[in-house]
């Protein structure tokens, strides 16, 4: 390796070696920043796409059907339905409340069982909207009603009180069909 160095010519400045940096032309920079700025952006969107894992639940045109003569009229106009029906797997038609959730009964010998503090912590009774006073139903719900068996006014559907379960992962899942517990069995409703 030689290590020597040769002098400047006389009367010229000693020359340094420049480091050119090489830089693509602008439009390419653009373009890889605006990838690079996108590519978290496609983690959230795949995220947000994703399958809920209940597949099986495909809302019925009876769900968004205006109230019918079974069902207790509107108090107010524009009011949304408290209960509606949806296709839920093996199960058909089912009733659902406004968030899809899966609606229980729950009985011992065909008669309501009463749910109270723990009970409700695993079964919330399904409550009124703010502001409504009376429940309004979409096709195929049934005679709906309220009780205050619970403390505050809860929807009945042909006498018998509606609750959620918590153990529901997502709307249309009804993992609470057929359990027995608190001294009753949840049932889903089916739609009439």
């Amino acid at each position: 390796m030689d290590t020597t160095t040769e002098a400047p010519h006389p009367g010229t400045a000693p020359t340094r070696a420049r480091h050119r940096e090489v830089r693509p032309p602008p439009a390419r920079r653009s373009r890889r920043l605006l990838a690079l700025a996108l590519f978290p952006l496609a983690g959230v969107v795949a995220a947000a796409c994703g399958s809920s894992g209940s597949g099986s639940a495909t809302p019925t045109t009876a769900a968004s059907t205006p109230t019918t003569a079974a069902s207790t009229p509107a108090t107010g106009a524009g009011s949304r339905p408290v209960v509606t029906a949806m296709s839920i797997g093996n199960f058909g038609k089912i009733l659902v409340n406004t968030e899809g959730q899966v609606l229980y009964t729950f009985t011992s010998g065909g008669a309501p069982v009463p749910c109270s503090a723990a009970c409700l912590q695993v079964w919330p009774a399904l409550r009124l909207p703010t502001g409504v006073t009376t429940p309004t139903g979409g096709a195929g719900v049934g005679t709906l009603g309220t009780t205050t068996a619970n403390g505050l006014p809860q929807v009945t559907v042909d006498g018998l009180p509606l609750f959620t379960y918590d153990g529901d992962s997502a709307p249309g899942v009804a993992n609470g069909n057929g359990v027995t517990s608190f001294g009753g069995t949840w049932k889903v409703v089916k739609a009439t």
